[in-house]
């Protein structure tokens, strides 16, 4: 089919048909082009097609369960199988498998920017906005109580530590590795 359009865009408009055509090509390379730099943009939906839909799915069930480990509803697992296994292989979910059975135990959210992704997505962008002013102006030695922003904000906690992960991975914080505490003290 490339060769088509390579003929009609030498003919140019001096044919009656190839106006026509050549600019039916004009289009179909701008929605190429446009698909490339959305991939660009958001890496994470140009994975699979399904992955916004997948994504709704499991913030969903990150904002009810309020756990980073989380359950999907069985049919989830058959419907989305190949978005699942394509964003696990990327790293930004983790399954619990074993052999009779993918995903018995859940599917773990074990990269913070795709918790950072979804709240994109689905999150109220004011509540997000006023989480990150916190952390932002969090000054070293300070000590932010995950649990009590979360409810303060109406964020599920998975999302504070989420947000205090990345944090420190830039080695701006330090989240508190104690059980049952989101802890985050501010180093810079």
């Amino acid at each position: 089919m490339d060769w088509l359009f390579s003929i009609i865009r030498i003919a140019g408009a001096g044919f009656p048909v190839a106006s026509s055509l050549v600019q039916l090509q004009a289009e179909i390379d701008s929605k190429n082009l446009s698909s490339r730099v959305r991939r660009l943009e958001d890496p994470i939906s140009g994975i699979h097609e399904d992955v916004p839909k997948v994504g709704k799915v499991i913030f969903e069930a990150l904002s009810i369960q309020n756990e980073l480990d989380i359950q999907l509803a069985p049919e989830c697992y058959t419907d989305f199988a190949r978005p699942l296994a394509m964003l696990e292989s990327q790293g930004y979910i983790k399954g619990n498998h074993s052999t009779s059975h993918r995903y018995y135990a859940g599917i773990t959210l074990s990269d913070p920017s795709f918790v950072m992704y979804l709240c994109a997505l689905f999150e109220d962008q004011a509540r997000m906005q006023q989480l990150i002013s916190i952390v932002e102006s969090c000054k070293p030695g300070q000590w932010l109580n995950g649990v009590s922003l979360a409810s303060e904000l109406f964020l599920p906690q998975p999302i504070i530590k989420s947000v205090f992960r990345i944090y420190e991975s830039k080695g701006l914080g330090l989240l508190s590795k104690e059980s049952g505490t989101i802890n985050y003290l501010g180093k810079a």
